[in-house]
């Protein structure tokens, strides 16, 4: 459908709903018109930026009428941020609409008619929740050094940063420190266009419930000639700071990981504690962003997955083994899976540290290893799958299909992709039970969903 609007057309909207990917949605004569900062409620003057066959986008200019589920952001580099987009809408509002994300895609592209979808299970902290962050350094057009994070969509620019509400306020004053540190030791920041300078990035670590703190500087190589100073200046100010390591990207890729890593002072690892666990958490280890909520999504996981103490679980995407060993104490074996080498070396530690012994991680491929599985006729009475954002392999549904595990608890942070593997699953074997959404992150759209099957 197509309606008479153009390109740069200033037009009045009324907005009805948000899309996922934090988009508001707006509809003129039925066609559909994406606004960024909208609330559902809201009546706003736009500018169309954009005009495509089925939908339009629009750059919001004014509020002409603030709809009753708007908040006052509490940072001031809303709107300009890319993290936060849902920080001026009502928190029981966001859950609102994770739910109703998750149902749709459930619908519309999972094809249930009724999903059983649980309400999004809030987060007790909506602010300081994050336990890692990164801060690019970048040459500003004065050629003065900057530490922040993106606007919106433009990874080739860098904002200062005052302050952030995600991570921990302690954080906020080393991401000020370090920035005032650089600039007195004329330490230049890199710059990717002439790739020259040697700061890139700025990442902060915290334990949240160990109240232990890592701080790892991203270089481009060269040499990091105020070592002593640049540590003894962290340990005296900052108590709760176990270890200070530097990575060494000399690629052209933007991203705060190096093929080297020094550690300049302290421990090489920082440990957070989930429940009764504790876990180990180096530079380049993921961990869940979140963790007192992952804490609640472990649970769940536990619950739902009706074990009886005699069962072997395979635990797919297992990473640090935080999953697996969760489950240890309520079931005979986990065997959990994971590609990258340093992970499952992690993951390994993670379970001696715990004094669990039933936990077995091996390093390959989940779709090879399914394969083997299939090939032995071992035939696990549970899977665990966390994949990443692009969902399943067509060969590990395919396996999971061949070899009818009893039971599969499906954690997603993707309902497009959960709602397309499942619907592969349930068109065949499965039926699908329960699917509880949880909210790792909030004030943005993302949600997490734990999805139970049982075989039909």
């Amino acid at each position: 459908m197509s309606v008479n609007i153009k390109k740069k057309d200033i037009v009045d909207l009324e907005i009805s709903d948000l899309a996922y990917g934090g988009t508001s949605v707006a509809k003129v004569d039925g066609f559909v018109v994406l606004v960024y900062g909208g609330i559902p409620g809201d009546v706003v003057k736009a500018e169309i930026t954009k005009k495509k066959a089925n939908y339009a986008e629009a750059k919001l200019l004014q509020i002409t009428k603030e709809s009753e589920l708007r908040t006052k952001p509490v940072c001031s580099h809303f709107g300009l941020c890319g993290g936060c987009t849902w920080q001026n809408l009502r928190y029981e509002e966001q859950l609102k609409f994770k739910t109703k994300h998750v149902k749709e895609s459930l619908r519309h592209i999972g094809g249930f008619t009724d999903p059983p979808v649980q309400d999004a299970l809030g987060s007790d902290h909506i602010f300081y929740y994050r336990n890692k962050m990164e801060y690019a350094f970048s040459p500003h057009s004065e050629k003065k050094l900057v530490l922040g994070l993106h606007p919106r969509k433009r990874y080739d620019l860098v904002f200062d940063l005052r302050e952030c509400f995600l991570q921990s306020e302690v954080a906020n004053k080393i991401v000020d420190f370090v920035r005032r540190f650089a600039k007195e030791k004329n330490l230049s920041p890199y710059d990717h266009k002439t790739r020259s300078g040697l700061l890139r990035f700025l990442m902060i670590k915290e334990g949240k419930n160990t109240d232990e703190t890592m701080v790892n500087l991203v270089t481009y190589k060269g040499e990091f000639t105020p070592v002593k100073d640049f540590c003894d200046a962290i340990f005296s100010n900052f108590p709760s700071v176990k270890s200070i390591v530097r990575n060494i990207n000399s690629k052209l890729s933007q991203i705060a990981v190096g093929e080297e890593e020094d550690l300049l002072g302290g421990e090489r690892t920082i440990a957070e504690r989930l429940g009764k666990f504790v876990f180990e958490i180096s530079s380049n280890s993921f961990f869940q962003t979140n963790p007192r909520q992952a804490e609640k999504l472990y649970g769940i996981v536990l619950d739902i997955a009706d074990l009886q103490g005699d069962e072997e679980v395979l635990d797919l995407y297992c990473g640090n083994g935080t999953i697996s060993i969760f489950l240890s104490p309520a079931v005979k074996k986990v065997i959990g899976v994971e590609a990258v080498k340093e992970t499952v070396q992690n993951a390994r530690r993670n379970a001696e540290l715990n004094d669990v012994s039933n936990c077995e991680f091996i390093r390959g491929e989940a779709k090879k290893v399914l394969k083997d599985f299939e090939q032995h006729k071992k035939i696990p009475h549970l899977v665990v799958t966390d994949p990443p954002r692009a969902g399943l392999h067509p060969r590990v549904i395919k396996s999971f299909l061949n070899m009818k595990p009893p039971r599969i608890v499906y954690v997603s942070c993707n309902p497009t992709t959960l709602a397309r593997d499942l619907k592969t699953l349930c068109e065949k074997e499965y039926k699908l039970e329960s699917v509880q959404p949880v909210d790792m992150f909030p004030h943005t759209y993302h949600i997490e969903s734990v999805a139970k099957l049982s075989r039909t």
